[in-house]
């Protein structure tokens, strides 16, 4: 396992090497010109000599090879460099932000995981019944509304019934438990339910498959309990394809709910990204995509794990 694991980690390194070659090359060849868009947001008229200048304290005259070898050298001493549109260090643009973006994926896979793994598993042991057509339908249901939608529909029903809405700054959790889950709990549920839709019949359809299996019918007819054979048996091997939706679900949520943080008015790395891409902030947009990439492969090698424990075959192949 030890040796699984090391091998696993060390993977982890070549590819965000080959995501920060990849994103800097990009942010170059795409047009658009950071300094050019800052005169113009300011209304301003500038000579060539006077743009050659701002590009040069921004970095921009060097060779790309020094440019990415500055780069790379913050990173390894942890240091992002400065936004290019505020001049303000990333590592402070990204802190709050993280933290806010960071704790809704948790909130949301933790509602997800809830809802899914129980509703799956009940779906597949009474398959065709009136309990599986209810769990197919609040499935369906919540793969056919879009996670900021049903946020609208919350926020409303809170104004209209309750006379209340969620604060709209956030708190830290750290700082002020309660107001800080008065507001994200509500977008929690709300993409949790749809992040749980997806996750539900994905357990449903293992579960059915696994509980097929001759192992599961011999264990049956040796009288063992139902709720045995589903928790010893059944679910470490229905879980499988489960853990992988729950972990890119989970990445997937750090950068991309736009929309829903929108709603919500939560100033998440989603807003952040916008923002970074329309002002042509190649700085922070690299740190973006860079954290979000390294959170994609945290989870892909904390999912290795996870098959690895659930699985041992996997790690012994």
């Amino acid at each position: 396992m030890t040796h699984y694991i090391l091998k696993r980690f060390l993977l982890m390194f070549p590819t965000l090497f080959g995501v920060a070659v990849l994103i800097f090359l990009l942010l170059r060849v795409v047009p658009g010109d950071i300094v050019e868009v800052r005169f113009m947001a300011q209304g301003q008229y500038s000579s060539e000599a006077v743009m050659a200048i701002e590009r040069a304290k921004l970095g921009l005259d060097k060779p790309l090879w020094q440019q990415f070898t500055t780069w790379m050298w913050g990173l390894l001493h942890l240091d992002f460099g400065v936004s290019m549109w505020t001049g303000a260090p990333i590592t402070e643009e990204l802190k709050l932000r993280f933290e806010l973006s960071l704790q809704l994926a948790i909130m949301a896979t933790v509602v997800a995981t809830l809802l899914a793994i129980p509703l799956g598993i009940l779906a597949a042991v009474k398959q065709d019944t009136w309990i599986d057509y209810a769990v197919r339908v609040f499935s369906i249901a919540g793969l056919a509304m879009p996670s900021f939608w049903l946020g609208i529909l919350m926020i409303l029903a809170m104004l209209i019934i309750f006379k209340w809405l969620p604060p709209m700054v956030f708190t830290s959790f750290w700082v002020n438990p309660w107001e800080n889950l008065a507001q994200l709990i509500w977008p929690a549920l709300a993409v949790g339910y749809r992040y749980s839709a997806v996750a539900t019949r994905m357990m449903r359809s293992a579960m059915l498959e696994v509980l097929r299996e001759d192992y599961i019918r011999t264990a049956r007819a040796k009288g063992l309990w139902l709720k045995l054979i589903l928790s010893r048996h059944a679910l470490k091997n229905a879980m499988l394809p489960v853990i992988t939706v729950i972990g890119l679900e989970f990445a997937f949520l750090m950068g991309g709910l736009v929309v829903t943080e929108q709603v919500f008015s939560l100033n998440g790395l989603g807003m952040l990204f916008v923002e970074a891409i329309s002002h042509r902030d190649y700085t922070l947009t690299q740190a973006l995509v860079l954290i979000v990439a390294s959170v994609f492969i945290f989870v892909n090698f904390a999912t290795d794990i996870a098959y690895a424990w659930l699985d041992p075959r996997i790690r012994y192949r």
